[in-house]
């Protein structure tokens, strides 16, 4: 007889089973959120977005600002000793944060989120003192003035806002490009405001009042980055169009154009003698130049990831180095100036040159005269063509006998037009005859 198992037996299975599935199942659930990686102890163990930076006028103090991503996520601006050892964080701003910048006297600290929200710290404590809010859009650079006074903001909206750094509130507000202000430095004796924007043009402005004082014109695209040389005779311009421009700030003009960037140049900076500037860019490159001969030096290996930002140290024997895969310190190359690279066009055009002589050997002239091989009459006539322009300076008469030989007839000259073989050369020899 077939024995089944009874509803005990089988609710004690399925429990049983059930159990066995889902204990794990639940198990598995409650297990807390994975806790939030450490903070990086070190410069070298960071690997998040580093778009700015900027060292305290000592030296003892590095200042970065990031972020997870370059948007709306929460910001980084984190405070590193020299050497690479994470003093501490600023923590506050809500999304990517893409400026700062160290008073000179290192007790303050400026920074600015993609959301506009600028913040300006207590740097030795680590403390928010303001929250300056006032742009629409992000803001993507500011400057404190060299005494420390003034605060300068650009924005995504079109605005340069000029701050008292100290109380935090708004001193004016300059409507100054045409689309988004992406740069802006003051000169060293801080009387000058340069900005840069998407508009492509650098503009100068009086810091005291903010009133327009000029504007420096020859970027193809838009601006990323303006620096002042440290003894305000020079100011460096970068942008999208690939290019760095000196200009000198005495007369506005020009001085000189960099090139060798294949992607967006994102960051420009003077060492403290003006005499080298460091340039990054998109390209993953960071380069060195030399400003007096105007030319390029050994440069840095270039970087796997996007250049954001690049800085000399305060006594340029380093440079830091800022990526969207985290930043770094090294060593300031020395400086050697590499030789001009040679010009990529004349190679190109030299070329197009060179296929042509294979026209050469093929020259339509000389075949030319074959068809009219098919009137062998009228090679005669081909010499005579050259005596044409003879008859207008000469009498006729030595034309009519050269139509006599050629008129099988001895008929006078006006009868051989009318013999029909020979009429046609007869024509070209009677009719420059006739014209006499």
């Amino acid at each position: 007889m077939t024995t089944f198992p009874s509803r005990l037996v089988i609710h004690t299975f399925a429990l049983g089973v059930a159990a066995t599935v889902i204990a794990p199942l639940w198990a598995a659930e409650p297990p807390a959120a994975p806790q939030p990686a450490a903070p990086a102890a070190t410069l070298g163990d960071f690997k998040r977005w580093v778009i700015a930076a900027d060292y305290s006028h000592d030296g003892a103090t590095l200042v970065t600002a990031g972020g997870e991503s370059l948007l709306y996520r929460p910001g980084d601006v984190v405070v590193w000793k020299a050497d690479g050892a994470r003093i501490g964080d600023l923590a506050g701003h809500p999304t990517a944060v893409w400026a700062v910048q160290v008073s000179r006297d290192g007790t303050r600290a400026a920074t600015g989120g993609y959301d506009g929200l600028v913040k300006v710290w207590d740097l030795p404590a680590r403390a928010a003192k303001h929250d300056l809010k006032k742009h629409k859009g992000w803001v993507r650079s500011l400057a404190f003035s060299p005494d420390g006074t003034k605060l300068a903001t650009a924005g995504e909206d079109g605005l340069v806002v000029l701050w008292d750094a100290t109380t935090g509130q708004e001193v004016k507000a300059i409507t100054a490009h045409a689309g988004p202000v992406t740069t802006v430095a003051f000169s060293p004796d801080g009387a000058t405001l340069a900005t840069g924007g998407g508009d492509k043009v650098v503009k100068l402005w009086n810091a005291a009042d903010g009133a327009e004082k000029g504007k420096l014109e020859g970027h193809g695209d838009a601006l990323w980055s303006v620096a002042y040389s440290p003894d305000g005779s020079r100011l460096a311009t970068a942008g999208a169009d690939r290019t760095v421009k000196l200009w000198t700030t005495s007369d506005a003009k020009e001085y000189a154009t960099l090139k060798g960037h294949k992607d967006w140049v994102t960051s420009v900076a003077f060492s403290s003698d003006g005499s080298r500037l460091a340039s990054a860019s998109l390209d993953g490159a960071v380069k060195l130049w030399d400003v007096n001969a105007k030319g390029e030096q050994e440069g840095l290996p270039a970087e796997k990831s996007s250049v954001w930002c690049v800085t000399f140290s305060p006594d340029d024997k380093t440079l830091f180095v800022g990526t969207h895969a985290g930043g770094k310190v090294v060593q300031t190359p020395a400086a050697k100036l590499l030789p001009p690279p040679p010009p990529p066009a004349p190679p190109a055009e030299a070329q197009a040159p060179a296929a042509k002589p294979a026209e050469k050997p093929a020259p339509a002239e000389p075949a030319k005269p074959a068809p009219p091989a098919d009137k062998p009459a009228e090679k005669p006539a081909a010499p005579a063509e050259p005596a044409k322009p003879a008859p207008p300076t000469a009498p006729a008469q030595p034309a009519a006998p050269a139509s006599a030989p050629v008129t099988p007839p001895a008929a006078p000259p006006p009868a051989a037009p009318a013999t029909p073989p020979a009429a046609p050369p007869a024509a070209a020899n009677s009719a420059p005859a006739a014209k006499p």
